[in-house]
């Protein structure tokens, strides 16, 4: 008799339905955070490699600003040191101007007390040391600074009158004229003059219509004494040329 053999049952068997997709969803995932973690490296490197590259610009910047604040600081103290200078400058030669103007009426002084004393080989007496002319603006008048010298020593005080005459061209003739016609009347008598050393003598005359004058002619007449004479250019003491320093306080 043949024994019965136990029968098993067939295993059970569970179809699941594969969704279709699924694998390639987890390699975009899988790619999808490698590129992030790739990403946040480069990202930290960036900012790492930003980091130091501001603070080397900043340093740079802070380098700069010193050296326009130190050149700042120079272009200043240049700038004052010309002003100074200038100014320095500017009082020096008003202080060898005024020198030089102070010297310049020392040696005048000292020409007219030798011209004074008889020093300078001039004949001793009575003489004319200059004559300068102003024109009078809108006139035919001239205004005149004559000035007398005593050289005598130990003279006398000496007194007496003045009187110029001019000679020149009218039209096409030669003139002259005396004192009497071109002074004013009250002077018509001369210029009085009285002093022991030196004198200044201020006067106005007026020139004749169509006269032009090429010499004047200053006459003295000393009290008790012989008329002393002189003949002067008219454009040299128009021009100022015939003069001689009188010192003020003599």
């Amino acid at each position: 008799m043949v024994a019965a053999m136990p029968v098993t049952p067939p295993p059970d068997y569970i179809v699941r339905p594969r969704l279709p997709g699924s694998r390639t969803q987890r390699l975009l995932v899988l790619l999808l955070a490698l590129m992030l973690l790739a990403a946040s490296f480069a990202l930290g490197h960036w900012s790492a490699v930003r980091g130091g590259h501001t603070d080397s610009t900043g340093a740079n910047a802070a380098a700069m600003q010193h050296e326009v604040r130190t050149l700042k600081q120079r272009l200043a103290i240049l700038q004052r040191d010309r002003q100074v200078t200038r100014v320095a400058t500017a009082a020096l030669r008003r202080t060898l101007s005024d020198r030089g103007a102070e010297i310049e009426s020392l040696r005048a002084d000292l020409a007219f007390y030798t011209r004074l004393i008889g020093g300078d080989e001039q004949a001793p007496g009575l003489s004319v040391a200059a004559l300068t002319l102003s024109p009078v603006a809108g006139t035919r008048g001239y205004t005149f600074n004559l000035t007398l010298l005593q050289t005598t020593r130990g003279g006398n005080p000496v007194q007496g009158r003045l009187a110029l005459a001019l000679e020149g061209v009218q039209g096409d003739h030669a003139a002259r004229y005396d004192w009497a016609q071109l002074a004013d009347a009250r002077q018509r008598d001369g210029l009085p003059f009285a002093f022991k050393y030196f004198q200044q003598l201020h006067g106005m005359l007026v020139l004749p219509p169509g006269f032009v004058p090429a010499r004047i002619h200053v006459t003295l007449k000393p009290t008790g004494g012989g008329a002393l004479t002189r003949d002067l250019a008219w454009a040299s003491a128009l021009a100022g040329k015939d003069t001689t320093h009188v010192p003020q306080n003599p």
